[in-house]
């Protein structure tokens, strides 16, 4: 009964959300490539072999899914002859799937969680091992698992306190959900206490780290980074900040701060990296709008700013930075998106009030002095700080290289206790 109910609601929330889904995705391009395969009209073409070992790895988007890479290295070597198909819910996470684990036997999108379609998903890829990155828990695709004997496990684990006040006023829910999970690796004890106070049995919860700090860093030597400099128009003299992964407001917000560090800074370039690549050309807009002169990376100019209106190339451009701003932690709705991954190469992070999505990021970096929270007002000071003075910007350095090195292990630590327990 629970899922005929469950089904019912979600297509409620389907039908309410079409219109602006394909208004979506006729005038704003979003979409284009995954909403066929979301609403569950094309399947992964992927059939195993008879008797074949098939594990499942499953990550949302492009920060979880450059989380899993080092683990999903670890079980290709471990189990050379076992299928391994990666499934995503982003555009933006698909296409790093198949940039980063190309031998996967299967890229897909994960279909809405119709009982229908995920029954259909389950006799297609035939799963072993279910693997899910961080927090994305649906009852039909765990249900189902549990229901074909599919060994369950969450890495990378993580909850808000919002959605853990949610499921422990809804107790019910809770243990129809998390009681098909048979291990959860979380990112830290915070985390681990949050899944305890819900009612999971303290024996399936295991604090392993975040995976996030075993990404690999994609390090670009000096014969690879001239050729983007000089793409960017970067001379040799300019400094570089590199603003990633904002959302909408946030632009406008960061544009009035630019302005206010070129008069002490004019040799700064910036290079501005929104989060969904369906906005770039309202925040090329915006941008004009503003006053600004604007280079687009696809139609280069010299412009002392320059909108990154292409996938991917976000880590490159952390990779050419003295300082890195990252977005998402300026508006209350997002908390903050992965501020280490510019920590991974060196370049210092500076980042906003409203980071509650990632609260064991902030912490590690803020207590080893390799970035700084700063509210809007405080921002343009601490950039023409950093930028100014080479001394601080060398200690910021350091303190980057010795958090790196210090917080690896996790895919490690992750991947043995899962296939120990499984």
């Amino acid at each position: 009964m629970f899922s005929i109910i469950y089904d019912l609601g979600l297509c409620l929330i389907a039908i309410l959300a079409l219109p602006k889904l394909l208004w979506q995705w006729l005038v704003l391009g979003k979409y284009r490539e995954s909403l066929s395969a979301r609403l569950g009209f094309s399947l992964p073409s992927f059939s195993p072999k008879a008797g074949q070992q098939v594990i499942w790895i499953h990550a949302v988007s492009m920060g979880e899914t450059r989380a899993v890479i080092p683990l999903f290295r670890l079980i290709r070597e471990a189990f050379p002859n076992a299928a391994i198909v990666l499934s995503t819910t982003t555009e933006t996470g698909h296409a790093e799937a198949k940039r980063s684990m190309p031998e996967a036997e299967a890229h897909f999108f994960l279909p809405l969680d119709f009982s229908w379609v995920i029954k259909r998903l389950f006799n297609r890829i035939r799963p072993t091992t279910l693997i899910l990155c961080e927090s994305d828990f649906w009852h039909h695709l765990l249900s189902i698992a549990k229901k074909r004997n599919v060994r369950v496990a969450l890495v990378n684990g993580k909850i808000s306190e919002r959605s853990c006040n949610r499921f422990r006023k809804f107790p019910f829910l809770s243990r129809r959900i998390f009681s098909h999970f048979d291990i959860l690796c979380v990112q830290s004890d915070l985390y681990r206490d949050r899944f305890l106070s819900m009612g999971i049995p303290s024996e399936k919860l295991l604090t392993t780290g975040n995976l996030k700090f075993d990404a690999p860093a994609k390090k670009m030597d000096a014969s690879q980074l001239k050729p983007l400099r000089d793409a960017l128009r970067i001379a040799p003299a300019d400094r570089v900040l590199v603003i990633g992964s904002t959302h909408a407001k946030e632009e406008d917000w960061l544009l009035g701060i630019i302005s206010s560090v070129w008069e002490v800074i004019p040799n700064l370039k910036v290079l501005l990296v929104p989060r969904h690549p369906e906005r770039f050309n309202e925040v090329f807009q915006l941008i004009k709008e503003r006053g600004f002169a604007c280079s687009r990376y696809t139609d280069m100019t010299d412009e002392k700013f320059v909108l990154i209106d292409t996938m991917g190339l976000l880590n490159q451009c952390y990779q050419i930075a003295d300082v890195a701003i990252v977005g998402g932690s300026f508006v209350t709705h997002v908390g903050g998106h992965n501020i280490f991954e510019p920590v991974l190469l060196n370049v210092p992070v500076f980042f906003g009030p409203y980071m509650h999505g990632q609260p064991e990021l902030k912490d590690l970096i803020l207590n080893a002095r390799a970035g700084k929270e700063l509210s809007l007002e405080k921002l343009p000071g601490a950039l023409i700080e950093i930028l100014q003075n080479p001394q601080i910007h060398s200690q910021y350095v350091e303190a980057c290289k010795k958090l790196a090195h210090s917080v690896q292990g996790s895919s490690q630590r992750t991947f043995g206790y899962i296939f120990q327990k499984l």
